[in-house]
């Protein structure tokens, strides 16, 4: 590690020298320019001739930073290894280092190729990826419900933090000296990354890989009002009736304590063994966010009220689409009627449903007028013979074909929001968590069929199917709603942008937050005004009989004497 050290410092002095002639050429900022560039270039040289292992990487990357001319230096902290969740992440830091800003990024997802102004602390050898990795039983067993959910993502979260946080590469980047403008983060399990902001004295801006999340409000002290506002598992869309609103604010208040119960809790100590035992109460880190960007949207999720500094950015991870790899295009091309893609997404291995489900699927797509691309871990011998099968799909590339007439998913969040944005329909079949409610959503808006996995059969498969591509009305209502989608005064990717480099303008933000932040319940909710006002009208109400019922005690009291003083 000396003779790397060294021989970067040689390789920096040369840099600078270099640079220094050519500022004598080009303008101030075009030499700085060059001087990123080029030191960047000796880095990589470095890297390639010494072997360097991962403490190498986060000098380079210290040394990248504090050596870029222009551009804020904005720190990401992403250990989570699910790469649906990884996607919107990525989207946001690296549109920000296209930007001009230097980005370094905590992740499990390390780039294939070099990107411009953005350097990576690798985790993956400590967290791989869990890509197709998750079988049924599992799903069935401990992530349908509700509860068991909770406890689950919170845990996760939990590791991802205490081990990441102790690796060698990370402490080396918390005893710098390095300075950063904002600290992203995300909010998911735990806020157990919260503390890479209070070290370095940054703006706190945190992402949502999913929808509006109950515990993400009180940060930014938004209104969500469970008698409108369904959260993020409830079955519900638009207006609910009593028996939603009912199970609606359950949901609502076991949310609140089991995120303090598990996720809370749990993080404000770990933030006090990594960042110091002088570290402030969780919350107080929490409740100075600036700004947290979510990937939703009104025109799926319905309109709620947003605090200024709560912003939609549903859908930006979809990129342009690509071209289709040929033995799939010609596949697509050369169906008469059309095709239906199907897929259970990254984190569901499909070829583990059990044989009887796998026939049924079989069954009812032999039996279709048009083709089926199917997302299949495995050989299938018995395969039909308007089937194509592949354990890996380019699914935005292929939901944007005009020939692909329905989408089977089991309605994660990306592949609705991409079947959305292509207008095509959608059946989906949940399994967990946000699911239910994404495919619920659609059903609402008429360009969605919800089937239940347990309950399933083939005609009921075959009736949804065959529904969705003879009535017309579903793929009319997925192209209008497309069109509410996209439609935006300026897309997801310069929103973030926009608001992250607002955040940074403006020192923090502080204007953008609500008197309602850290606010008491009771506070909230009026509680002691409400109760203020009913003491006082109890003493009121209490005066006025007092007073009613001594003057009617005076008068019986001079009837009683008057009838005496007659009858004697």
């Amino acid at each position: 590690m000396a003779d790397f050290t060294e021989r970067l410092k040689i390789k920096h002095r040369l840099v600078r020298e270099v640079i220094r002639n050519l500022s004598d050429l080009f303008s101030f900022h075009l030499g700085l320019a060059l001087c990123s560039l080029c030191l960047s270039l000796a880095c990589l040289d470095v890297l390639r001739r010494t072997n360097m292992n991962l403490t190498g990487l986060l000098l380079v990357a210290l040394v990248g930073v504090l050596s870029a001319a222009n551009g804020a230096n904005i720190l990401g902290v992403f250990p989570v290894n699910g790469r649906s969740h990884w996607v919107v992440y990525e989207a946001v830091m690296k549109a920000l280092a296209a930007r001009g800003h230097n980005v370094t990024v905590i992740t499990s997802f390390p780039q294939k190729t070099p990107v411009a102004n953005y350097t990576e602390i690798d985790l993956s050898k400590t967290f791989p990826s869990v890509v197709n990795t998750i079988g049924i039983d599992l799903v069935l067993t401990y992530l349908t419900s509700v509860f068991a959910n909770q406890w689950f993502i919170s845990d996760h979260s939990m590791k991802l933090c205490r081990e990441s946080q102790k690796l060698p590469e990370v402490q080396a980047l918390l005893k710098s000296d390095i300075k950063f403008d904002a600290v992203f983060t995300e909010i998911f399990g735990a806020d157990c990354d919260v503390g890479f902001a209070y070290h370095f004295k940054a703006p706190l801006l945190s992402i949502m890989s999913s929808s509006h999340l109950p515990w993400s409000y009180d940060r930014v002290g938004g209104p969500d009002n469970p008698s409108y506002i369904p959260t993020i598992v409830t079955r519900a869309a638009g207006k609910m009736n009593f028996k939603q609103r009912m199970i609606n604010t359950l949901y609502y208040i076991y949310f609140k304590l089991a995120w303090k119960y598990y996720s809370e809790w749990p993080a404000d100590k770990l933030l006090k063994e990594n960042f110091g035992p002088n570290t402030p109460y969780i919350n107080e880190i929490v409740y100075n966010t600036s700004m947290v960007f979510v990937n939703g949207h009104f025109s799926i999720d319905g309109p709620r009220p947003l605090v200024p500094n709560m912003v939609e950015i549903g859908g930006i991870h979809i990129k342009e689409p690509r071209p289709i790899p040929k033995n799939i295009l010609k596949f697509i091309e050369d169906s008469p009627n059309g095709v239906m893609f199907f897929t259970f997404g990254s984190l569901i291995r499909v070829c583990t449903l059990p044989k009887h489900v796998l026939q049924t699927f079989k069954d009812v797509f032999s039996k279709l007028p048009i083709r089926v691309l199917w997302k299949y871990e495995e050989e299938m011998p018995d395969k039909p013979d308007n089937v194509f099968i592949s354990n890996w799909m380019p699914q935005r590339d292929i939901l944007n074909h005009p020939k692909v007439r329905a989408f089977m998913t089991h309605g994660g969040l990306l592949g609705t929001l991409e079947a959305v944005h292509s207008g095509v329909p959608v059946i989906g079949i949940p399994f967990f968590f946000d699911q239910p409610r994404n495919i619920i959503k659609l059903v609402e808006q008429g360009s969605g069929i919800l089937l239940d996995y347990q309950s399933m059969t083939t005609d009921t498969l075959y009736d949804a199917i065959t529904t969705i591509i003879n009535n017309s009305s579903y793929a009319e209502n997925a192209k209008k709603l497309a069109n509410r989608f996209k439609d935006r005064p300026i897309n997801s990717t310069e929103s973030a942008v926009y608001w992250t480099e607002y955040v940074i303008r403006h020192k923090g933000a502080k204007h953008l937050r609500t008197a309602a932040v850290g606010m008491p319940w009771w506070k909230y909710y009026l509680v002691d005004v409400i109760g203020f006002i009913l003491l006082i009208a109890f003493i009121v109400l209490y005066t006025i009989y007092f007073i009613l019922k001594t003057i009617l005690k005076k008068l019986f009291q001079k009837k009683e004497t008057s009838k005496k003083e007659k009858t004697n």
